[in-house]
Parts: structure tokens; C-alpha cells; sequence
């Protein structure tokens, strides 16, 4: 590299950061976006259209609960209908997302941050998605705490034979596991905006969310650690929470 392509000060630049640019240019940067970039007409009108959105989807379920599981053409009791074609479609579209970032990963492709983000938030989304519907199907969900096993003076237990009980188990494991897979890869970044952050409450909110993250080598070992068991959990998860096989007569 000739001394032409060196940046002021005698840095040389990286291969794959744009000439003018260093890593502490390119952090500043994106940092920005968070902490001082005011909300545009734009982000305000999008915000606005998928608020719309959001408020269809309450009306389309309050009209569900107000009229019962019929209007999906149930006419059996035990059908789920409509409810498990969305239920199975969401949790497939997070277990794309859990395995391309756990693939990435596992291969330490160097590159993959930005993917990462972006599919385990998929994923994340896609679960919460896939949460409504075992939760809606019952017609009832203000009594979904019955397929809790809580204490009940009652002594009514959930039927552990129903695949309803083994969905609200595997929805919840999946979002858990792949809550901690997105969380624990995000410390660094949370700690890269605390210490840019000026005011002083984004400074107390990414500094408790970075969970004391400075850097050094031990807390790296660890983090890589944590990351390759949550990793392979998620993925485990992801398998024993797909759904199966089944007569209609069990999907009670």
C-alpha cells in the first residue's frame, strides 16, 4: 500500500471500510442514528400506516372473541382451523431466523453481525406472532392462565395430554431462549451507546441493559461461551417446539 492511501495520522485503512473512514468514524456513526438523530415526517408516517395495521388486527380479534371461533369455519369442536395454519406458518418464519443467525455463528463468519440483528429479531417477532394464536383459538382468552400449572385452591390442573398445553411450553421456552441469543450478542453494541450516549437517562438505560460490559478478555471468554450455549439451545428449541404429526382428534 503506498503512502498516498494511508489516513491522516498514518493509519491505514481496512479493506473493507470506505476510504476516509475508521472504525471509530464508522461507530460514531450508526451511533447517531440512535442517540441524536431526530424522527423524521417519514418515520412518523410509517409509524403511523403500521399503527393502523395494529388497530385492524385488535378489531379483527375483538370481533373473533365477540362472535367465537365460527366465523374461521370451525364446526368441530376440537378444530383449530385458521389458528394452527398461522400458528405453524409464524414459527416457521422464526425458526429461519434462529437458523441463519446460529449457522452464521457457529461458523464465525466474521461478517455476520448486521445479518444476525436482523434475524433474530425476526425471530423474536415471528414468536410473539405465533403466541396469539393458541392464545385466541380457545375463544377465551382471558382465562389462558388455566394452561398455566399454577397453585389453585381448585385443584384444576392443565391437561398435560392436550398439544395446546405443549404449544403454550414450547412458544414460551423458544421466546426465552431466543430472547437471551438476541440479548447476549447485543451487550457490546449496548455498551458502545452507553458510552456515547450524552443525556443522562439514555446513559443509565444502556448501562444497565450492558450489564457492565467493558471489553476485556474474561468478559469476552464469557460472553463467547454464553453465546455458544444459548446458540445450541435455541436451536434445540427450536426443534422439540416444532409442530408435528397429528390426528385431528389431538389437537385439542
Amino acid at each position: 500500500m503506498s503512502g498516498d492511501d494511508k489516513l491522516p495520522g498514518g493509519h491505514e485503512p481496512e479493506p473493507w471500510i470506505e476510504p476516509g473512514h475508521t472504525y471509530a468514524s464508522v461507530t460514531d456513526k450508526i451511533s447517531s442514528v440512535v442517540l441524536t438523530r431526530p424522527l423524521g415526517i417519514g418515520w412518523l408516517l410509517g409509524f403511523a400506516f403500521l399503527f393502523g395495521i395494529v388497530m385492524v388486527l385488535n378489531l379483527a380479534i375483538g370481533w373473533l372473541i365477540t362472535k367465537g371461533v365460527g366465523i374461521w369455519g370451525i364446526n368441530i369442536p376440537i378444530g383449530w382451523g385458521f389458528a394452527i395454519v398461522n400458528f405453524v406458518w409464524w414459527i416457521g418464519i422464526g425458526h429461519a431466523g434462529t437458523l441463519i443467525s446460529a449457522i452464521l455463528y457457529l461458523l464465525n463468519q466474521k461478517w455476520r453481525t448486521s445479518i444476525n440483528r436482523f434475524a433474530e429479531a425476526m425471530t423474536l417477532f415471528a414468536v410473539a406472532c405465533a403466541g396469539l394464536f393458541p392464545l385466541i383459538h380457545t375463544g377465551r382468552p382471558w382465562m389462558a392462565y388455566y394452561m398455566f400449572p399454577y397453585p389453585s385452591t381448585m385443584g384444576i390442573w392443565p391437561q398435560f395430554r392436550s398439544p395446546l398445553i405443549w404449544d403454550v411450553f414450547a412458544v414460551s421456552t423458544y421466546g426465552t431462549v431466543s430472547l437471551l441469543f438476541w440479548f447476549v450478542g447485543l451487550l457490546p453494541d449496548l455498551a458502545t451507546l452507553r458510552d456515547r450516549a450524552k443525556s443522562r437517562w439514555q446513559q443509565v438505560i444502556f448501562g444497565v441493559l450492558s450489564l457492565g460490559w467493558r471489553g476485556s478478555a474474561r468478559l469476552v471468554r464469557r460472553r463467547s461461551g454464553a453465546t455458544t450455549w444459548v446458540c445450541c439451545s435455541n436451536r434445540c428449541t427450536a426443534t422439540v417446539s416444532s409442530p408435528g404429526p397429528s390426528s385431528p382428534s389431538g389437537w385439542a
